[in-house]
């Protein structure tokens, strides 16, 4: 009796182990279909149920353009998803990424949209579109030293008189006033203190 009832904790053991371990096996390989950026905030867009195809290099010119028109109505659901489509295919698809962060920006997540920004400037460095909104990202955030740089890449890669170079002129000497304002009452403070 004694026997039969070790026999069946082993084999219960055995059972319970192999069920954690393919658990685990089976939690690790959905892991590779986590999207991008992790959602912890509702209004970011949620990835829908169904599983989302990949798309042809051909395909990719249009899910863009639909990508667009979805974030252009404000259809952040819909954009998030094609963006995210557009980079399963091609994980280096800057303006993917960079609209993605853009679409993470509206919802409120700076420091994640600045690391997709990061990430498509890492894969081309002179893609101006990721410079304006990681300057626009970095300044919303308060850090003037980090938006005033990126502004300055941007501008190198744009024409002088064109829209966009004239707004973040305008950018750069806001912050560089409010920088100089907050540098003076630094200096003003320390001198009251002595």
């Amino acid at each position: 009796m004694e026997e039969q009832r070790s026999s069946g904790k082993i084999r219960l053991t055995i059972m319970l182990g192999s069920t954690l371990a393919v658990g685990f096996l089976l939690g690790y390989l959905s892991s590779a279909f986590v999207p991008l950026v992790p959602r912890t905030q509702p209004s970011v867009p949620s990835a829908s149920t169904a599983p989302v195809p990949r798309l042809s290099p051909s395909e990719i010119d249009s899910a863009l353009k639909a990508a667009h028109a979805a974030l252009d109505a404000g259809d952040l659901q819909a954009a998030w998803e094609k963006y995210h489509q557009i980079l399963l295919t091609d994980r280096s698809h800057v303006e993917a990424l960079t609209h993605l962060g853009l679409i993470l920006m509206q919802s409120n997540r700076p420091d994640e949209a600045i690391r997709l920004y990061d990430r498509a400037l890492s894969l081309d460095p002179r893609y101006a579109h990721a410079l304006f909104d990681k300057g626009q990202a970095l300044k919303e955030k308060g850090d003037a030293k980090g938006a005033t740089e990126a502004f300055r890449r941007f501008l190198t890669l744009v024409p002088p008189d064109s829209d966009d170079a004239k707004r973040v002129k305008g950018w750069m000497a806001e912050l560089a006033r409010s920088d100089n304002y907050q540098k003076e009452k630094a200096r003003t403070s320390k001198r009251e203190d002595r």
